[in-house]
């Protein structure tokens, strides 16, 4: 494996050759966060955030520019560029991250379980908005914004509907709903869009108009057709 982090701005930028010559065994993402697993005991910790962006190659061309990280082995490369997060840890420190450990279930992981995540969403979102409550990485890993927006449209529930107001069955058509959309998203490389970013446009099921404002501490824009999501 060649490792080299050439952008002075990756917190990498001094640490790569530690991934010199190691042996990539295996990657995984817990919901946002991606860790590529290295021989003996090296883990690459990065989070992308809303800018960063990682390229794959296996034509042995040129970077585009100076990435915060990029790997190599032949003519196959991965760049990093900018991100949240970009990290070189043991495993045991991965393993044991406060962060990592504090993740909600992932609706893309190989053990996710609807039901249970369903109550793990009206327990842990009770006294908040569904739209709020399901972009909590604590609730939901991995949720984003768009994924919301389609998912609770897809279930018919309105992201201003009161978690406490929920029942188990809409909790579980709300999750599921989410899930498939993270799910097409992975399979296509785009998300599906019908409502998001559609302030106005005519609602594709009933052709009223779709609504939008900020919701949550981070005022997250929420888009919502009144009719379809009462």
């Amino acid at each position: 494996m060649l490792a080299d982090a050439p952008n002075p701005r990756s917190p990498l930028h001094n640490r790569a050759d530690e991934l010199e010559g190691r042996i990539l065994e295996r990657a995984e993402a817990r919901g946002k966060h991606l860790l590529a697993h290295f021989s003996d005991g090296v883990v690459v910790h990065s989070h992308l955030g809303i800018n960063g962006r990682f390229y794959v190659r296996g034509d042995g061309g040129a970077s585009r520019a100076k990435p915060w990280l990029r790997l190599g082995a032949g003519d196959a490369s991965a760049e990093q560029y900018g991100g949240k997060l970009l990290r070189l840890v043991s495993e045991s420190r991965a393993r044991n991250d406060p962060g990592l450990m504090q993740l909600g279930p992932d609706p893309l992981g190989s053990n996710f379980d609807l039901a249970a995540a369903a109550g793990h969403l009206l327990e842990a979102g009770r006294g908040r908005e569904g739209g709020d409550a399901v972009l909590d990485q604590g609730i939901l890993a991995g949720v984003g914004n768009a994924i919301r927006v389609e998912g609770l449209f897809q279930a018919r529930i309105s992201p201003w509907h009161p978690v406490a107001e929920l029942d188990q069955g809409e909790a579980e058509r709300a999750v599921h709903e989410i899930q498939r959309v993270m799910r097409a998203s992975v399979e296509h490389g785009r998300r599906p869009r019908s409502i998001y970013r559609g302030t106005r446009e005519p609602c594709p099921r009933c052709g009223g108009k779709i609504q939008s404002r900020g919701q949550g501490d981070a005022n997250r824009m929420a888009y919502w057709c009144p009719r379809c999501q009462a």
